[in-house]
């Protein structure tokens, strides 16, 4: 009796299912997510992933599934589906319009490899954790179409790298990483300033060597696809650091680049401050 009890209640379920359609599911699961009641949400968003593998849902409910193993911690499980996730041609401009991923485009393998970056390195295997973070970082870039989130992104970046270079012990590669950042303005880059410092902290004639750094700013012309531009650079510690740009002038202005107006401009920045105190 009680195994056509199991059996009825099963094709009860299964009739239930039927009437409702995969974002009916999607949105029960995303409700259950908020609420974080994350084992209702999986189940909803498996049922998709096992059952509507054609539906525009699927992508998206395929993420989700590894994004909350990943946030239960049950790594043995998320690592496959983010693996998984770099093996497909899911959209990564696909528009999002919000959800657990809060940005305009899905940028499903960017995501995915990062996600196995954190995996790795809370495993403690940096080398792995490295070598994916770098996948998102160049591989399966950030996409985005605002200036501010770009520079956000690569606060975030640099700070990451740096990261995970210190604990290789590889703090010249973590520097390398941090110095292209030091002249962000559309986003708050104080923790790369402060990382730098510590870095820093005990080598001598810094200022001297960025002194003569700055007498040797060059320009480079940069092609794209529909147009080239100028811009100005110069290296400190081997490594190539960008004039700002609103230290420059485009070329087809009256106004020619200034190198001393730039150099001024750049004395007045954290960083030339905190290597000044060095």
């Amino acid at each position: 009796m009680k195994i056509l009890i199991s059996i009825s209640i099963l094709l009860i379920s299964v009739l239930a299912y039927g009437q409702k359609m995969p974002s009916d599911y999607f949105d029960e699961a995303s409700n259950y997510f908020e609420e974080e009641k994350f084992n209702e949400a999986l189940k909803g968003y498996q049922y998709i992933v096992d059952n509507h593998t054609k539906n525009e849902l699927y992508p998206r409910a395929f993420y989700n599934v590894g994004y909350i193993y990943f946030i239960q911690k049950k790594y043995d499980k998320a690592i496959p589906k983010f693996k998984e996730i770099l093996e497909s041609n899911f959209n990564e401009k696909e528009n999002l319009g919000g959800g657990i991923m809060a940005d305009p485009y899905t940028n499903y393998r960017h995501r995915a490899s990062e996600i196995l970056s954190e995996i790795y390195y809370a495993k403690e295997k940096y080398d792995t954790a490295l070598y994916y973070f770098a996948l998102s970082d160049t591989t399966y870039p950030y996409l985005h179409f605002c200036g501010n989130e770009y520079a956000s992104n690569d606060v975030h970046t640099a700070l990451r790298y740096d990261d995970i270079y210190q604990k290789l012990n590889q703090p010249d590669k973590a520097i390398e990483k941090l110095l292209p950042t030091v002249f962000i303005t559309l986003a708050d880059n104080s923790k790369v300033i402060e990382e730098l410092k510590k870095l820093l902290a005990n080598r001598k004639g810094l200022k001297q060597e960025l002194e003569n750094s700055l007498s040797k700013i060059y320009s480079k012309k940069i092609d794209r696809e529909k147009y080239s531009y100028t811009r100005y650079y110069f290296k400190f510690l081997n490594v190539e650091i960008a004039v700002p740009d609103s230290y420059e002038s485009c070329e087809d202005e009256k106004d020619k680049f200034d190198k001393d107006k730039a150099i001024k401009e750049i004395k007045q920045t954290d960083f030339y401050k905190m290597i000044e105190k060095l």
